[in-house]
């Protein structure tokens, strides 16, 4: 028997594990679907997501999407590479990242889109105290707009289900095929485009996880103050639901699960300070996977914590250079391996497919996930809006440690001493700093 206050977290990894029931559960929407997206391609996967969010708004639901259409165009700033690889699909004839013709489409069936590239001298007056305070402190702390983006990814479903995570809406981040995490993700495209086989593309290691309970209703203010504070027109969040209200619920009951954000202002970064937090009362063990790391702050709790305690296993999984999608992040995430070796700290670069995915865990007990980057984009004060969620359930957290942790160690290389320390000149890369990427920190654009 399941109580309106009971939470459900269920850790949906990889594409083929994620998008089908992401798929069904829109399927269930009877009142409202809202999605903040910051990435949302025009490629069959979205256009499968596109083809759901159509049907519900045609149906009555009411759906409201944020994204950001010129950070879409680009296909990030520092390139997913979606363009190239749509190009690459003989089934495929398009850009993926103009998306135009999806905002057409969606507006014209009733869905309605707030686009989150804006002016943030223009961000409005609400009329709700609160907000409009934060919207002042926006408006205080940004200089350059293009410096800051809303990089949450979030979706909701009637204030009964919600997903929060990494993923985008495109093909390298959601996928009906599962990809081989031991075949190089390009080679693997190019043999599938050969045999002429469904999907030939490479594919990230990516994921959200998925909600029921009264989580579902504080992810959802959070999707609502984005969607004032951007211009969009005032709606009420549906009052709190009771997990599994259609049935039995998914996932495994977890003890609490509360959301942390962060915007462009000059308030401290709750993320930042519940993942040091998390990190200097861990005693047993921290793991940690994400594709940029190197905020000092988080760097100096995780040595300092390792020192501490040196009995504690501490483990990273980082993206090799192969297929970090920016070279500048992980040349300013390398730099900090040899204090970490030196530390007694577990570093792992994961193998053939690029690690997209940013969880954690502490203790087996506590998990953080969501949209942030461990960088000065995603940690600093003043930059990006994200989301996270801190989980505390034992039997959550075992599971990330076990299903990922675990698993993405036998597909990752790991960094010893001679790899950091040694006179090859990989070794003599990851101890140094490339001047472009010494600017770039020093003005906190990584």
């Amino acid at each position: 028997m399941t109580s309106a206050n009971d939470v459900y977290a269920e850790n949906l990894v990889d594409g083929h594990r994620t998008l089908p029931v992401l798929v069904d559960d829109l399927a269930t929407a009877t009142r409202a679907i809202h999605v903040a997206m910051f990435l949302f391609f025009d490629d069959p996967i979205a256009q499968e997501l596109e083809r759901a969010l159509v049907a519900k708004s045609r149906a009555g639901v009411h759906v409201k999407v944020l994204l950001n259409v010129e950070k879409t165009n680009m296909g990030d700033p520092f390139s997913t590479g979606e363009e190239r690889m749509m190009k690459e699909d003989p089934e495929f004839d398009r850009d993926p990242t103009r998306i135009d013709e999806l905002e057409k489409r969606l507006r014209a069936a009733g869905v309605e889109i707030l686009d989150t590239n804006l002016d943030y001298d223009a961000i409005v007056e609400t009329g709700e105290p609160d907000l409009d305070a934060i919207a002042r402190e926006i408006r205080e702390s940004v200089r350059v707009d293009d410096l800051h983006i809303d990089h949450r990814k979030i979706v909701t479903i009637d204030n009964r289900i919600a997903y929060a995570g990494s993923a985008n809406f495109g093909a390298q981040y959601l996928h009906r095929h599962a990809f081989d995490p031991k075949a190089n993700a390009h080679d693997e495209a190019a043999a599938a485009r050969k045999a002429r086989a469904p999907e030939p593309w490479w594919k990230w290691h990516d994921g959200f996880v998925r909600f029921e309970g009264p989580v579902a209703h504080d992810l959802d203010r959070v999707f609502r103050e984005r969607w004032r504070l951007g211009g969009g027109a005032d709606f009420e969040c549906i009052a709190k639901q009771p997990a599994g209200m259609l049935g039995p619920p998914r996932g495994v009951r977890v003890a609490s699960a509360r959301v942390l954000k962060n915007e462009p202002s000059s308030r401290p970064n709750e993320i930042r300070e519940a993942f040091v937090e998390k990190i200097r009362g861990a005693e047993r063990t921290i793991f940690i996977e994400n594709p940029y790391l190197y905020h000092p702050s988080i760097v100096e709790a995780l040595v300092d914590a390792k020192r501490g305690r040196p009995a504690m296993r501490v483990t990273l999984v980082l993206p090799a250079l192969d297929w970090n999608d920016n070279a500048f992040a992980h040349d300013a995430q390398q730099h900090h391996y040899a204090a970490y070796v030196d530390a007694g700290i577990e570093v792992f670069e994961y193998q053939n497919h690029f690690t997209h995915l940013k969880l954690a865990t502490f203790d087996e007990r506590f998990a953080i996930i969501g949209s942030a980057n461990l960088n000065y984009r995603s940690m600093e004060d003043d930059k990006d809006f994200e989301a996270c969620v801190l989980i505390e359930g034992e039997e959550f957290a075992r599971g990330i440690d076990r299903d990922v942790r675990d698993r993405d160690l036998e597909c990752s290389k790991r960094f010893g001493e001679h790899d950091v320390h040694g006179a090859s000149l990989a070794a003599m890369r990851v101890r140094l700093r490339d001047p472009r990427t010494l600017a770039m920190i020093a003005a906190r654009e990584l």
